[in-house]
This record gives C-alpha cells, sequence and structure tokens, in this order.
C-alpha cells in the first residue's frame, strides 16, 4: 500500500503491488484454500496452462462459494478447474503498460456483479500477475489528487502569471503613454530643428548674400586702395623733392646772407672810415677857422652820412638775424616733414601688406608689380 501511495502520475498497472499467485488447472481446491486462508491480503488465484491463461478466480467468490453447505467437501478434493468451471467469470485482461485511470475506466464498466473483481496485467514474456480493484482505486485516488495537487499548482502559477501580466500589462500602458510622450517631444524637437534649420538656411543665404558684398567691397577696396597707394607715393616722393629743394635753397640763402654779413661789416667799417674822416675834418676845420668855413657843412653831411649807413648796416643786420633764424626754422619743418613722409611711406607699405592679405581673402592675387616696385622705389628716392 505504501507503494501506492507513493504512485506518479507516470505510474501504470504494471508499477501497482499484484500477486502472482497461479497455479495449473490441476492443483487441488484444498490447496488454493490453505494458501487462502493464510494470506488475508491475496487477492484471488490465476488458472493457467503454461503460458496460456485459463482464467481467474477472486478471493471473494472463492470464499463465497466456499461458505455453500458441502462446498467443502465437493471442492478441496477435486481439482481447482472444476471450480473455475462452475464460476466462469470472465477476465479483464490489461496490458502491463495501461494507465492507471484507463485501467480504472475499463475496471469500472463492467456489469455490476464484475465490478469488484481483480485485474490481471499481461507482461510480455512473464507470467500473468493480479490486481485488485481495491489497490487499483486507490492509486487512481491518488492520482487524481497529485493531479489535482498540480492542478492547483498550475492554478497558482497561472494566477500568479496572470497577476504578472496584469502588472506588465499596466507597466506596458504606462510605458505606451511614456512612449506617445517622447513621441510628441520628439516631435516637437523635430519642429524646432525643422524651424531652427530654416533660420539656419536664411541666415546662411544673408552672410552668402553678406560675403559677396564684403568680396565685391574688398575687391573695391584693393583696386582704389592701390590707386591711392600710387597716388600717395608720388605726392609723398614730391613732397621729398620739394623738401630736398627747399633745403637747398635755405643753405644757398645761408650762403647769400653769409655774403651779406661781409657786406655789412664791410659798410660799418666803411661807416667808421668815415666817422673817423668826418671827425678829422671837423679837428683841421676848427683849426683853420674862416679860411675853411664851408667844408664844416661838408663834414656835417659826412657826419650824417656815416650815422645813416651805421643806421642802414644795423637795420640790414637785424633783418639778416631774423631771416636766417626763419630759414633754420624752414630748414628745422623740411626735415621734419622729410621724416613724416618716411613714416607715412612706411605704414603706407605695412597697409599695403594688409590689401594684400584682404585680396587673398576675397579670392584675388597681391598688389601688382608697380605698386610693390613703387613702394621699393620711393624710400630711395627720400634717401638720395
Amino acid at each position: 500500500m505504501s507503494e501506492v501511495i507513493t504512485a506518479g502520475l507516470d505510474y501504470t498497472v504494471g508499477d501497482l503491488p499484484s500477486s502472482d499467485y497461479c497455479v495449473s488447472p490441476e492443483v487441488p481446491g484444498k490447496e488454493v484454500w490453505s494458501l487462502i486462508q493464510d494470506q488475508a491480503d491475496l487477492p484471488g488465484v490465476i488458472i493457467a496452462n503454461g503460458d496460456h491463461l485459463l482464467g481467474m478466480i477472486s478471493r471473494r467468490r472463492f470464499l463465497e462459494r466456499m461458505s455453500r453447505p458441502y462446498s467443502l467437501e465437493i471442492y478441496l478434493k477435486r481439482p481447482i478447474h472444476a471450480l473455475l468451471e462452475i464460476e466462469n467469470v470472465p477476465v479483464l485482461e490489461v496490458p502491463s503498460g495501461c494507465s492507471i485511470t484507463d485501467a480504472a475506466k475499463a475496471a469500472l464498466e463492467r456489469p455490476l456483479e464484475l465490478v469488484y473483481e481483480p485485474l490481471v496485467v499481461i507482461t510480455p514474456g512473464e507470467m500473468p500477475r493480479m490486481v485488485d480493484l481495491h489497490v487499483l482505486l486507490l492509486a487512481q485516488s491518488q492520482i487524481l489528487a497529485a493531479s489535482m495537487d498540480m492542478v492547483q499548482q498550475q492554478t497558482t502559477a497561472l494566477q500568479d502569471s496572470l497577476t504578472k501580466l496584469t502588472d506588465e500589462q499596466r507597466k506596458v500602458q504606462e510605458y505606451a503613454q511614456m512612449l506617445e510622450g517622447q513621441q510628441a517631444e520628439i516631435q516637437r524637437r523635430n519642429q524646432l530643428l525643422e524651424s531652427q534649420k530654416a533660420e539656419l538656411t536664411q541666415k546662411s543665404q544673408e552672410i552668402g548674400r553678406l560675403n559677396d558684398r564684403f568680396v565685391m567691397i574688398g575687391q573695391l577696396l584693393s583696386l582704389e586702395g592701390k590707386r591711392a597707394f600710387q597716388a600717395t607715393f608720388a605726392g609723398v616722393n614730391t613732397i621729398c623733392s620739394t623738401t630736398g629743394e627747399i633745403i637747398q635753397v635755405g643753405e644757398t640763402l645761408e650762403r647769400e646772407l653769409e655774403s651779406v654779413d661781409s657786406a655789412t661789416r664791410l659798410i660799418e667799417e666803411i661807416s667808421r672810415q668815415v666817422r673817423h674822416l668826418s671827425m678829422q675834418a671837423s679837428v683841421a676845420i676848427s683849426k683853420a677857422g674862416t679860411q675853411l668855413a664851408g667844408f664844416s657843412d661838408i663834414a656835417l653831411e659826412i657826419n650824417k652820412l656815416a650815422s645813416q649807413t651805421s643806421e642802414a648796416s644795423s637795420q640790414v643786420s637785424r633783418v639778416a638775424s631774423r631771416f636766417r633764424a626763419c630759414i633754420k626754422e624752414n630748414n628745422e619743418a623740411a626735415r621734419t616733414g622729410a621724416e613724416v613722409a618716411r613714416s607715412l611711406i612706411q605704414k603706407i607699405q605695412s597697409a599695403e601688406v594688409a590689401l594684400a592679405e584682404l585680396q587673398k581673402l576675397v579670392g584675388r592675387s597681391g598688389p601688382g608689380e608697380e605698386g610693390t616696385e613703387a613702394a621699393q622705389e620711393q624710400p630711395l628716392a627720400l634717401e638720395a
């Protein structure tokens, strides 16, 4: 019975506790009676002739038959097949691989008077065995209980799965809502990106137009700047030439002023001599008395002429001094102008280099050879 309790869902009738008590048809009845009396759990007896099954007598029918009057005296002394001929009970044969459920169904589908009869299990190559209906039904009940447990477990697992599925569905709904929100946000950002892209395209076009204008202005500025540089170089060269001429004129005037100074000194010397002669004449006239009275007027005129000559010489000296100061200032201004012109040329050359870089930026070549040669020749003209 303990083996039945541990029966599993995959058990067959071949796995159930069974009896292999099998006798030949010639065995006396008293031998079967004695064994049934000694073994209370023996379900019955199988009667076979070699490997040929003749029939089966259950314990219940055997005892019932033996309890009748005179049955013991009649059947215990005779062979067992005599009792088998009287009982003649159909045998339910099932293969050992038959499931317990199918075997129980087949047993319970027999006529009512045969429902409680044991089953005979047939195994190829082995002797037939007998399984009591009580054992079969107990095994089936245990299988049903195990099935119910399994169903309960499966139901619980299914409930858990349904709960998890519900949770997952709720999460899926939440994820779907989040996804919808994210899709809306992505759509909004895409619209924003499209708007920004349109703005960038518009600004790029504006930058392109400004760049075209910048190139045009740069080209115009390069052309006008080159012309202005050439004109400036020419003007500075003219200033340098004029400055050199002014300096030469100043030096010539200084030399002429030296001649004026020499003449002024000669006039002053003559004036002193005339003054001296006038004084000598005055002394001689005063000694001669009335004889040279007419010469006194002449001496006065000579003295007056000497004073006027001296005054004129002084005025010429003052004019020469002022003129020399002006010439010095003029020469200083001319030199300063020359230095300024040299500085201007250097700045123009720097501006010309910057203009060349600007020409490169606007896609044109640098300054022409003429402008470069003019920039190189101008400082040489100043140094000369």
